[in-house]
C-alpha cells in the first residue's frame, strides 16, 4: 500500500504481473494523491467506484443570504481510468507515486467533469425551489429568515460531509418540522373547520334548541347521591339512565323498576327492550342524542375526565335532549363540568352529598395472614389477583376474585357469592371501584402504584378515593376501614383520604369524532384511509381548541389500520373500528380483519368456536384464561351482530356459547384450588412441579437452546441459558432462583418495602 512515508516505488513484483491485491494498493495511492481535491474511491468493489465532494452556493429563497452546501456525490466507475490502472500495473515500470499522481490528474478531470456533479447540484436547486412554494401556501405564517438559520445548522451536518441524498433529508426534515410549527395553526384551523371539531357543540342540534338544566351531585362513595337522582329521574315520567359499565346499567334498569317505572336495557352487545317502557337504561356509549327525555342521569361522571372514554361523558352532557340533566360521581368533576356548562351557557347547580357510614383509616398494615371475613383485597393485575387467592385459599379462605378479564356475567356471580357469605373474602382489582354494591368491612391495598397501560405509577387520589370508598355499606357494616398489606406505605391513602380534590391541570373536557367528522377530514385529507383520519385528529385537532381536547385515540387508529384492508365504506369501517377489542392482543386484531375482510366479501362471519373446547365441568388455570379471551371474542362478535346482522348472522348460537363459557370459568373460580397446567401443550402438572411448563416442553426448550460455550457465553442475551418459569409465576434459569414472570419487553415490577412484590399491569 501506498503512503506519505513510504518508498517511491511499491515492494519488488515480477515485471508483468498484477494481482487484486496490487490493484487495491495502486487505487489507494491515487485515492491519497486526490483527496486534497475531496475525490475517494471505494477501491474493495470491482470496478472502483469514485465520488466527489462537491461545494454548491445558492441563495435562500426569501432572503438574500447564501447557502453553501457540501454534500458527496457519486461518480461510479471510471472505465477508462481502470484500464490504464491495469496496463501500468502490468507495464515494466513498477507503479510508484509518478504514477499515482499522474492518474490522479486524470481521475479529477474524469470526475469534475462528470454530469453526476449538475446532476446533483440541479437536485438541489430544485428542492430550494419545492421549499420556496411550499412555503408561500403558508403565507405569512411563514417566517423564512428564522427559518435560514435552521437550515444552515442542517447544511453543517455536525461537521460531517454526508452523501447528497443524506443532505437532501436532513434539509426536508428541518423544513418539514418547520412548516409543521409554522403552518400547524393554520392546517389546525382549516381541518377544525372542514370537520366541524372547532364547533362541536352545534352538532347536537335537539339539545341546543332546549332549555336544559344541569345538576351536579358530588360526593364520596356511599353518600346516596346516585339514589336521589334515581328518584328524580323516575319522577319524569321518561328519560335515561347512562352508566359506564354493563353491571351499573343492569343495576338501573333494576332501581327504575323498583320504583315502578317500566326500563329497557341497552348496551353494546345486549338489547332488553319491555313493551311500553319509557325508560332506557344503557352504557354511556349508547347514549342516544336524537330522543327528546323527560330527564337523565349520567352517573360516574368523574370520568369525563378519563383520556380514552371520557369523550362520551362529553357527549353525553352536551348532546343529550332533556330539559334537565342529573349528573353523579366525585367532586373531581367539578371543574370539567363547570367549563362545559359555560361553553354550554347553561345553568348549572352542584348539590354536595356526604357520606352516611364514616370512612376511617386503618394505621396498622394487614400481613396475609390478618385479612379477615369481610375485606376485599386489592391488586392491579390478574396474574396478582390470582396469586393472592391462591395464599388466602391455603390459609383457608373462601374467596371471590373480580378482575378486568371476566365477563360482567361472571363479575356479577363472584359479588353474589362474596354478598351471600359463599367467599368470606374478596380478591379484586379496581374494577370494583364502579358498578358493584358490596358488603365490604375493610378495603385492603396490596399496592399503591399501577401500570395503567403505558407506564407504572402512583394510585392518583381520586382512584384511592373511589376503591377505599366501597368499604363500609351503609345499613351493613357502622364504619369503613382503608388499610393496605404488609409491605405498603398508608401515607398514599391517608393523603388522598384526608385532602379535597385536587383541580386538574387541564380541566377541558375530551371529545372524539364521530362519523360525520370523520367524513369530513377524509374528504379534506383527500383520502379513503380510516386510520390516516383518525391519526391526523389525534395529532393534530383541539390542540389549542379553549373549551376541548382530542381524546387518545391510539387504540381506535390500529383498529382503524386492521379495518382497513377490507372493501368496505369508510361509514361501516369507522363503526369496526369501535368494536370493543383489546387491540393489545395481536389475536384480536387478527380476527377483526378477517372478519372485516369477510364482510367486504359479503361472506357471512361465524361465531367464534372456542367455547366448543370447554365442554367439561372445570378448567385448569391455562384453561381458566383462554376461556376469559374466548368469552371477550364472542362479546365482540355479538356486539357486531346488533349492527352488521347479516354480516355476523349467528348471534343466538353466540349467546349460547358466551353463556356456557361464563358458567364454566364461574365453576372454575368456584373451586377450592385451581389446577395447573403447562400453557405450551395443556399437560396438567402436579401442585408440587417446580416450573410452569411440563419436563417434556421444558426438554424441548433444552435442545432448542443455542450451544453453551465453555467461555461462556450462550446464546442469550445473558450469554447463557434463557430464564424458565417457575409455578408460582416466577423465573429462573436451571438451577437459579426464582423471580417475577413478566411479558416480553415489560419492566421488572418494582418492590415495595417488606419485598412485597409491585402490581405488574392492570387487569
Amino acid at each position: 500500500m501506498v503512503s506519505d512515508d513510504t518508498p517511491d516505488d511499491l515492494p519488488a513484483r515480477i515485471p508483468g504481473t498484477a494481482d487484486e491485491l496490487d490493484r487495491r494498493d495502486a487505487l489507494r495511492a491515487v485515492a491519497a494523491a486526490v483527496r486534497d481535491a475531496g475525490i475517494e474511491v471505494a477501491a474493495e468493489s470491482t470496478p472502483a467506484r469514485w465520488a466527489v465532494t462537491v461545494i454548491h452556493e445558492a441563495r435562500m429563497p426569501g432572503t438574500d443570504r447564501r447557502l453553501r452546501l457540501r454534500f458527496r456525490v457519486s461518480i461510479g466507475p471510471l472505465p477508462e481510468i481502470e484500464a490504464e490502472l491495469w496496463g501500468l500495473l502490468t507495464a515494466e515500470e513498477p507503479f510508484g507515486r509518478p504514477q499515482a499522481r499522474a492518474l490522479g490528474k486524470k481521475v479529477k478531470e474524469a470526475c469534475f467533469t462528470s454530469a453526476a456533479i449538475d446532476k446533483a447540484k440541479g437536485r438541489v436547486d430544485g428542492w430550494l425551489a419545492s421549499m420556496a412554494e411550499r412555503a408561500a401556501a403558508l403565507g405569512d405564517a411563514w417566517r423564512p429568515k428564522a427559518f435560514a438559520d435552521d437550515l444552515m445548522r442542517a447544511a453543517a451536518f455536525g461537521g460531517r460531509i454526508p452523501r447528497l441524498q443524506g443532505l437532501l433529508d436532513a434539509l426536508e426534515e428541518t423544513f418539514s418540522t418547520a412548516a409543521a410549527r409554522a403552518g400547524h395553526r393554520v392546517r389546525r384551523a382549516r381541518l377544525e373547520d372542514a370537520s366541524g371539531l372547532g364547533v362541536y357543540l352545534d352538532g347536537f342540534a335537539t339539545a341546543r334548541a332546549m332549555v336544559r338544566k344541569l345538576r351536579l351531585f358530588v360526593g364520596p362513595t356511599n353518600s346516596g347521591k346516585t339514589h336521589a337522582a334515581m328518584d328524580r329521574l323516575a319522577e319524569a315520567g321518561s328519560g335515561c339512565y347512562l352508566a359506564p359499565l354493563r353491571l351499573l346499567a343492569l343495576e338501573g334498569q333494576e332501581a327504575l323498576e323498583s320504583r315502578g317505572s317500566p326500563c329497557s336495557l341497552m348496551t353494546g352487545e345486549e338489547r332488553d327492550v319491555r313493551p311500553g317502557a319509557s325508560f332506557v337504561s344503557s352504557t354511556i356509549e349508547m347514549a342516544n342524542t336524537n330522543r327528546v327525555w323527560g330527564a337523565c342521569v349520567i352517573d360516574e361522571i368523574q370520568m369525563i375526565g378519563d383520556p380514552d372514554r371520557g369523550w362520551a361523558w362529553t357527549q353525553a352532557v352536551a348532546g343529550i335532549a332533556a330539559p334537565e340533566i342529573v349528573m353523579t360521581g366525585s367532586a373531581d368533576a367539578i371543574p370539567y363540568i363547570q367549563r362545559l356548562a359555560a361553553a354550554l351557557g347553561e345553568e348549572l347547580e352542584v348539590v354536595e352529598f356526604t357520606r352516611k357510614s364514616p370512612l376511617r383509616i386503618q394505621e396498622e398494615k394487614v400481613p396475609l395472614k390478618g385479612v379477615r371475613r369481610g375485606d376485599a383485597v386489592i391488586a392491579f393485575s390478574r396474574r396478582e389477583v390470582m396469586g393472592l387467592r391462591h395464599d388466602l385459599l391455603a390459609q383457608g379462605h373462601t374467596v371471590a376474585v373480580i378482575y378486568g378479564a371476566l365477563s360482567p356475567e361472571v363479575r356479577r356471580a363472584e359479588a353474589r357469592r362474596f354478598r351471600e357469605g359463599q367467599a368470606d373474602v374478596l380478591v379484586a382489582t379496581d374494577a370494583i371501584g364502579m358498578g358493584l354494591n358490596l358488603p365490604i368491612a375493610r378495603v385492603v391495598l396490596s399496592a399503591t402504584r399501577k401500570f395503567d397501560g403505558k407506564e407504572e405509577r402512583d394510585l392518583n387520589h381520586s382512584e384511592i378515593r373511589q376503591i377505599g370508598g366501597r368499604a363500609g355499606r351503609f345499613g351493613i357494616q357502622e364504619d369503613g376501614r382503608v388499610a393496605v398489606l404488609d409491605g405498603e406505605n398508608i401515607n398514599p391513602v391517608r393523603r388522598a383520604l384526608t385532602s379535597p380534590p385536587t383541580p386538574p391541570a387541564d380541566p377541558r373536557p375530551w371529545i372524539s369524532p364521530t362519523l360525520t367528522h370523520v367524513e369530513a377530514i377524509a374528504r379534506e385529507l383527500e383520502t379513503d384511509s380510516l386510520a390516516r383520519v383518525l391519526r391526523t385528529a389525534g395529532q393534530e385537532l383541539l390542540r389549542a381548541h379553549q373549551t376541548f381536547r382530542m381524546t387518545d385515540l391510539e387504540g381506535r387508529i390500529q383498529a382503524a389500520a386492521a379495518v382497513d384492508r377490507s372493501r368496505l365504506p369508510l361509514a361501516v369501517r369507522d363503526t369496526l373500528s369501535r368494536c370493543p377489542i383489546d387491540v393489545r392482543d395481536q389475536d384480536q386484531l387478527r380476527l377483526l380483519t378477517i372478519w372485516a375482510v369477510n364482510q367486504g366479501r359479503g361472506v357471512p362471519n361465524p361465531a367464534p368456536d372456542e367455547a366448543e373446547r370447554f365442554h367439561h365441568h372445570v378448567g385448569t388455570d391455562v384453561e381458566l384464561e383462554k376461556a376469559e379471551r374466548a368469552v371477550k371474542g364472542l362479546t365482540s362478535y355479538a356486539w357486531l351482530s346488533y349492527r352488521f346482522p347479516e354480516a355476523y348472522p349467528e348471534m343466538d348460537l353466540c349467546q349460547e356459547r358466551r353463556q356456557r363459557l361464563n358458567a364454566f370459568i364461574e365453576r372454575t373460580l368456584a373451586e377450592r384450588s385451581l389446577a395447573r397446567a403447562c400453557p405450551a401443550c395443556g399437560t396438567r402438572l402436579k401442585a408440587n412441579h417446580r416450573f410452569r411448563v411440563c419436563d417434556s416442553c421444558y426438554a424441548q426448550r433444552l435442545t432448542r437452546r443455542p450451544p453453551h460455550h465453555r467461555d461462556g457465553k450462550g446464546g442469550g442475551k445473558d450469554g447463557g441459558h434463557r430464564p424458565y418459569h417457575h409455578a408460582n409465576g416466577g423465573t429462573a434459569a436451571p438451577g437459579g432462583a426464582a423471580g417475577t414472570e413478566r411479558p416480553a419487553g415489560q419492566e421488572p415490577p418494582k418492590r415495595g418495602r417488606g419485598g412485597r412484590r409491585k402490581a405488574p399491569p392492570t387487569a
